[in-house]
C-alpha cells in the first residue's frame, strides 16, 4: 500500500465523519465522444460538398474519363482506336496566304486579317 492510500486509510478510521482528501475529478467522457462526433461529421458534409462540387463541373468529367481511358491503355484492357481521318474544319488553325483572303478592291480589314490568321471563313 502507498503511503498517500495509507495516509488516507488512516486518516478516515480516525475522524470517520469528516471527508479526507477529495476523490479525483472524473472526466466527462460523453462531451469529449459528442465532440469526437461533431468533428467527424462536419469532415463528412464538407468532403460531400467537395465531391459535389467535382460532379457538377465538366471539366473534371472530362479530365476522369481521359485518366480512366489512359490507365485501361496501360493495363492493356482497351483497344487503340482505328485511325479516323480528320474531316476538314470549317475554321482551321493554319494560315493563309493574303491573295486567298483579300477582299474586292483590294481592301485589307479586321476581317482579312483574320482570314489569313485562320480564324474567319472567307465569305465575300
Amino acid at each position: 500500500m502507498a503511503e498517500k492510500d495509507r495516509d488516507w486509510y488512516w486518516q478516515n478510521l480516525k475522524n470517520p465523519g469528516q471527508p479526507g482528501e477529495p476523490p479525483p475529478r472524473r472526466r466527462q467522457w460523453y462531451l469529449r465522444r459528442a465532440f469526437k462526433h461533431l468533428l467527424q461529421l462536419a469532415l463528412l458534409v464538407a468532403l460531400a460538398i467537395g465531391a459535389g462540387a467535382l460532379w457538377q463541373n465538366p471539366a473534371s468529367h472530362q479530365w476522369g474519363e481521359a485518366r480512366w481511358h489512359a490507365l485501361l491503355g496501360r493495363l492493356g484492357l482497351e483497344r487503340p482506336a482505328d485511325k479516323v481521318t480528320a474531316q476538314p474544319m470549317k475554321y482551321t488553325d493554319s494560315s493563309r496566304s493574303l491573295a486567298e483572303c483579300i477582299k474586292p478592291g483590294n481592301l485589307i480589314d479586321d476581317e482579312v486579317r483574320a482570314c489569313v490568321k485562320g480564324q474567319r471563313v472567307k465569305t465575300w
